[in-house]
């Protein structure tokens, strides 16, 4: 990915800001990373927080960027109460409340539900399907 950087920002902007990290705990961070930098090349401005984000910061970095998307992941399924609770303190933020959020990992790869369950507005297997998914979210198509 670092070799396609020259390319990443050389494409026409969308106007549209995306948020993107691991949930709190969660070590593993290449999968959103990738997800950062395939929604930059489509012309997104994304913001990688990295792996382990607390909640405190992640609607922070939602304020601070007027984001419209919020990019979780999650890869061991014991962080699944993780997702469940970031989303829960992001949908409580007045001014942040209402931005979309997706989430992807390994548990949401095996159970295709969960998603809904831990309340995401929408989940992406890869991070080539991440870009569809932001985009529809942001349009509502």
């Amino acid at each position: 990915m670092a070799q396609l950087y020259p390319f990443v920002f050389s494409g026409p902007s969308k106007n549209r800001r995306l948020v993107a990290t691991s949930v709190s705990g969660e070590l593993h961070e290449i999968g959103i990373r990738m997800v950062a930098d395939f929604l930059e090349m489509d012309g997104w401005d994304t913001y990688y927080l990295g792996a382990s984000t607390p909640a405190a910061n992640v609607v922070q970095a939602l304020r601070d960027n007027n984001a419209q998307v919020l990019a979780l992941s999650a890869t061991m399924t014991f962080h699944v109460r993780n997702v469940e609770d970031m989303i829960r303190v992001v949908r409580a933020a007045k001014d942040v409340g209402n931005v979309k959020i997706m989430v992807g990992g390994y548990p949401f790869n095996i159970e295709k539900d969960l998603w809904r369950q831990v309340g995401a507005d929408a989940y992406a297997a890869d991070a080539l399907a991440a870009v569809d998914t932001a985009n529809r979210l942001v349009t509502g198509e």
